[in-house]
């Protein structure tokens, strides 16, 4: 007695594997559809942390600098005039208590640069063109610039207000760290921006 022979195997159909490529396919759009607009929002990413808030008086310290702003005036009088040559126009005056927390002389033009002021009404102020001045403040002077090594000083900056701005009546102050290594196009080190640390917010008086 012979056995019958197998049944021949099944074989899958042209037109089953053209269904599950456009399924397959279909489900892939899909997911880059998702991704797509899910990675721009945010979804996918960690969100920024936000910039921490503070008050005049209080105190931040970074890689380079720690300062302390202590107080922020408008006034229409030159803060430091040149040559006692006041000139004309609307400033704003930072007074701060500052250290040099690095290890090298730092000056208070380095420390300006770290500093973004921003008046409401009003804007930003360009961080070069409208800086009138900066200085140490001590015996009398503002011929000092320099900041030496963990040495506390009160530092003046003064900024000119842009005609074309009103009467600011508030300020926010940013101040960016100073990170200090190697950048992309030297292997020397120096300093170098980093993460924003703070953003100081005051009110204003009338101008005097």
């Amino acid at each position: 007695m012979t056995s019958p022979d197998p049944a021949p195997a099944a074989t899958e159909s042209p037109g089953a594997s053209r269904r599950l490529w456009i399924v397959l396919t279909a489900v892939l759009f899909v997911l880059a559809t998702v991704l797509a607009l899910a990675w721009p929002a945010g979804g996918l990413e960690t969100a920024e942390e936000p910039i921490p808030q503070r008050r005049f008086g209080q105190t931040v310290t970074g890689e380079r600098f720690g300062i302390t702003p202590r107080k922020v005036s408008y006034v229409t009088a030159d803060p430091a005039p040149k040559f006692g040559d006041p000139q004309p126009g609307r400033f704003l005056v930072i007074e701060l208590d500052v250290t040099n927390l690095g290890h090298d002389t730092a000056t208070t033009e380095a420390l300006a640069e770290q500093l973004e002021i921003t008046t409401s009404p009003g804007g930003a102020l360009h961080r070069f063109k409208d800086r009138h001045t900066q200085f140490v403040v001590r015996d009398g002077g503002d011929d000092r610039d320099q900041l030496h090594p963990d040495l506390p000083e009160k530092v003046l900056i003064a900024y000119r207000v842009p005609e074309r701005y009103p009467d600011p009546e508030h300020i926010t102050m940013t101040f960016t760290d100073s990170a200090y290594g190697a950048g992309f196009q030297s292997t020397l080190s120096s300093w170098m921006d980093g993460e924003v640390l703070a953003a100081y917010s005051a009110d204003l008086g009338r101008a005097g």
